[in-house]
């Protein structure tokens, strides 16, 4: 394969430079036209595509050492990635603007890029632009994105030319609510599975397997528990007691605890009370650190220095993509690697300025492009983009079963 990177200048109504996006293209050899391409990114939003590079899609991979066993810093390398999906497409990483080698190099108005259009715009102009120049016209394309990016995935395939193959959307850790209106459902119920997955890694593996334990779960959340929430003090008590006892054995958090908040809690009270003595990772639910729940405020969440996950990862894959560039690519000449500004940018993002519904937008493209599939990904311990997210949407919308693949690891 050959690897290409490159800018991709953006320009303000007079034609004149104002920003760039950095790619990576990985291109089989012999080049194929009618080849799929997929185009892949990260979400935030305001995260680079190192994650989907060199976490999953790329051929090189970074490789964490003893990343359960141990509570901080894991090491890690770059290795080959057998996995890697090149054998079936050509594959691009995009950053987006502000992150990596991606710029504004034309004044600091951030307006035109940091909202949900301007930033599916932006995409469409490269997705076109690359097709054109790479003579990919005819290639089927495939958009891939996670988390805020399965957000771009459905704005930018609502934008794109009908004249481009879209040929399907790969979503991991789907967040198409997000930026929207609440979910006409209770958290705790929605919830209860993902945390149900924890709990039973944490609590309940000699017992039973995974699937039943999260199956009893789901049906318990969506039965008895979602009844006794909306009843609230009309339930009779050894109804609510009997409801409490499951919920804590589901869940993990302590029955008294429950039955005083009046069965619910929050998802930082879960993280921090769940397994006494520890934190549990938002990220990897299979992650701890040690806590003393004195120690609490809600601020502490926020700081990567108490979350399992990122105390393990650190910068690794900033340091990872450095690496690579240095020792087996190429460092862009007179350029400095912008590491994740991720908070910078995603305090300031205006989810507001696109008339459509994320949520809706699925059922929209698959009507308007009959042969689009969709391809659902998740994680069992990821409490961040929740799987059960899915459960709920997939109900609640009428996409076609033929076309759509839902998968949880």
């Amino acid at each position: 394969y050959v690897v290409r990177l490159k800018d991709h200048p953006l320009c303000d109504e007079t034609g004149e430079m104002d920003a760039c996006m950095f790619s990576y293209s990985y291109i089989r050899r012999p080049e194929d036209s009618k080849r799929p391409v997929i185009f892949a990114y990260n979400g935030g939003p305001g995260a680079a595509s190192s994650w989907v590079h060199l976490g999953l899609l790329g051929p090189r991979k970074l490789e964490l050492e003893d990343f359960l066993e141990k509570e901080g810093r894991a090491g890690w390398k770059l290795a080959d990635n057998p996995d890697t999906i090149l054998d079936s497409a050509d594959v691009v990483l995009i950053d987006p603007v502000g992150t990596s080698f991606s710029v504004i190099t034309k004044g600091e108005d951030r307006s035109r890029y940091y909202t949900t259009t301007g930033d599916a715009r932006t995409f469409v102009d490269f997705i076109e632009n690359w097709l054109k120049e790479n003579h990919r016209e005819r290639s089927p394309i495939y958009l891939l994105g996670e988390s805020y990016g399965t957000i771009r995935n459905v704005a930018v395939a609502d934008l794109l030319p009908e004249t481009i193959h879209l040929k399907g959307i790969i979503s991991i850790g789907t967040s198409l609510n997000v930026g929207a209106a609440p979910l006409p459902v209770e958290p705790n119920v929605r919830r209860l599975a993902a945390n149900a997955a924890a709990c039973w890694y944490h609590f309940h593996q000699e017992e039973m397997k995974e699937e039943t334990f999260l199956k009893e779960a789901d049906a318990f959340a969506y039965g008895p528990y979602a009844h006794a929430l909306l009843m609230g003090s009309r339930l009779p008590k050894e109804e609510r007691d009997e409801v409490a006892e499951k919920l804590a054995y589901y869940s993990g958090m302590d029955k008294a605890f429950l039955k005083e908040h009046g069965l619910r809690y929050t998802e930082p009270e879960f993280l921090t009370r769940v397994y006494p003595g520890k934190v549990i990772s938002t990220y990897d639910s299979r992650l701890t650190l040690p806590f003393d729940p004195k120690d609490f405020n809600p601020d502490m969440l926020n700081s990567m220095d108490n979350e399992p996950f990122m105390t393990r990862v650190g910068d690794s894959f900033d340091e990872a993509i450095a690496k690579y560039l240095k020792e087996e690519l190429a460092v862009p000449e007179g350029r400095t690697y912008n590491p994740e500004p991720l908070m910078d940018i995603a305090l300031g993002w205006n989810y507001r300025d696109m008339e459509k519904s994320t949520m809706d937008l699925p059922v929209e493209l698959m009507k308007r492009r009959e042969d689009l599939k969709f391809f659902f990904v998740a994680g069992y311990y990821d409490l961040q983009s929740t799987f059960d997210f899915l459960t709920y949407y997939l109900s609640q919308y009428d996409l076609p079963e033929e076309r759509t693949l839902v998968k949880v690891y």
